[in-house]
């Protein structure tokens, strides 16, 4: 057997010997093809997603990190669909559902894997699209930022402040420039009335009056055109003093607010370049964004993407759907029954094992249970010896209280009997006289009186002698 068909058949799983005949492995090397087919594709994927992640490297490195991630890629699809493979083709039959919960588990991987690599793949199959897209992407950011960084900064309200204060310098300034009808009446009074004052001191003349007389002659007019002067001098300071005063604080004003608006916008600048070099650094076609947002707003593009991720699910499914339509192998029916032989002699010798602990078990419980009487039959019989020695103690104590209660009786008896006789010897010396022989009395004793003791609960006499 050649070595390319014994590495297509090692990828399944199995292994080969000198003598499997060529028929046995017929499906298992296509399915074999699959799998290395299979497994160059996601080392194509992988490998295009490591030469974008290491983008900004130099080529060196950049190539290192493309071999690493094809290298984790191929490994991926080959662990997964080799063992895959071995187990579905060495299944007993009654265990053949395994295929299609391990077909449910792929898919499920590679949809998640295949959204992941896309964002490296689908740039070179949609190169100007992304391009156009990412530079939308772009501007649109750019714009958002930037009335984002306005909003922040209140460049608007600030701007506005500006546009108030120099609106009302300007307003200021022609008030004070344009004097207002009541002013100007008053102003054209005093102007009308010295033009009359002075007309008067040019057209009168008289040979008896000299020029001061004529000047007091004409005093009251002069007073009063001084009066009105006063009025329109008083009514113009109450006029320009307040809106002096408004323009000199606006004038300081809009020094501060167009200084705050500088800072604003030279803030907002330095953000935008900041958001400026971000864009450029990671909106780019490699992003998912961009394809994201594409796949959203282009039809064509969407179509293209769905197409070529069916297409993508359906080759590294390949092997999978190819073991499902081949089924099992004869050299894999071989290996399913020899584990089902074991299996059901590992059962067998449990199942003799669960049987011999269970009357082990039962033996044991035999014995407790034996012994448990034995120790109740036990207890028993040294309970009645225990009564039975009660009993008799008893038995005993009640004779000994009652010879104790028969001594105590004997000894009253024999107290009373001494002292009658003493009593009495006693009483026949005195009668004879008192002397002589008294008996071992002599003239200062008398014959003793007896004395109660305590013994037990029975009164004892004992004996003393008293001298008279």
């Amino acid at each position: 057997m050649s070595s390319i068909r014994q590495l297509l058949v090692f990828l399944t799983g199995h292994r080969l010997s000198s003598n499997t005949p060529a028929g046995e492995v017929g499906s298992l090397t296509k399915i074999g093809a699959a799998i290395a087919f299979a497994s160059i594709l996601a080392a194509i994927q992988f490998g295009i997603a490591g030469w974008f992640l290491a983008m900004n490297l130099y080529w060196p490195l950049q190539l290192m990190m493309a071999l690493v991630c094809a290298s984790i890629g191929a490994l991926i699809v080959l662990v997964l669909d080799r063992n895959f493979i071995y187990l579905a083709d060495t299944r007993y039959e009654s265990e053949k559902n395994i295929a299609y919960i391990y077909l449910g588990i792929r898919i499920f991987l590679i949809t998640v894997i295949g959204s992941l690599s896309s964002q490296f793949t689908m740039p070179l199959l949609l190169k100007s699209e992304l391009a156009i897209h990412s530079q939308d992407l772009k501007d649109g950011r750019y714009t958002q930022a930037k009335e984002r960084y306005h909003d922040k900064y209140d460049v608007p309200e600030k701007v506005k402040g500006v546009e108030q204060l120099d609106t009302q310098i300007v307003r200021l300034k022609k008030e004070l420039q344009v004097m207002p009808p009541d002013l100007v009446r008053k102003r054209n009074a005093y102007d009308q009335c010295f033009a009359n004052y002075r007309q008067k001191l040019r057209t009168t003349f008289a040979p008896d009056l000299d020029e001061s007389e004529i000047v007091n002659l004409y005093a009251k007019d002069k007073r009063e055109c001084e009066r009105l002067e006063s009025i329109f001098r008083e009514s113009y300071r109450a006029y320009t003093e307040p809106r002096e005063e408004e323009l000199a604080k606006a004038s300081e004003g809009i020094v501060s607010a167009k200084l705050a608006v500088e800072g604003a916008k030279q803030a907002v600048a330095t953000d935008l370049a900041k958001t400026s070099a971000n864009n450029e650094a990671y909106i780019n076609v490699a992003s998912s964004d961009v394809l994201w947002s594409l796949i959203q707003h282009h039809p064509g593009a969407l179509m293209k993407y769905v197409l070529l991720s069916l297409l993508q699910l359906c080759l590294e499914l390949m092997p999978i759907l190819l073991k499902i339509q081949a089924g099992q192998s004869q050299m894999g029916h071989r290996i399913a029954l020899a584990a089902y032989e074991r299996k059901t002699a590992n059962l067998a010798h449990m199942n003799l094992s669960a049987s011999a602990r269970i009357e082990s078990d039962l033996a044991l419980q035999r014995n407790r249970h034996e012994q448990a009487m034995i120790a109740r039959h036990q207890q028993s019989q040294q309970q009645d010896f225990d009564l039975r020695m009660a009993s008799e103690k008893i038995a005993k104590d009640l004779a000994n209280e009652q010879l104790r209660q028969e001594l105590v009786q004997l000894k009253r008896q024999n107290t009373a009997t001494a002292w009658l006789q003493d009593k009495v010897s006693y009483t026949f010396k005195q009668a004879f006289g008192g002397h002589g022989g008294n008996g071992g009395y002599s003239a200062n004793q008398k014959p003793a009186v007896p004395q109660q003791t305590s013994f037990g609960n029975s009164p004892n006499y004992s004996y003393t002698r008293t001298s008279s």
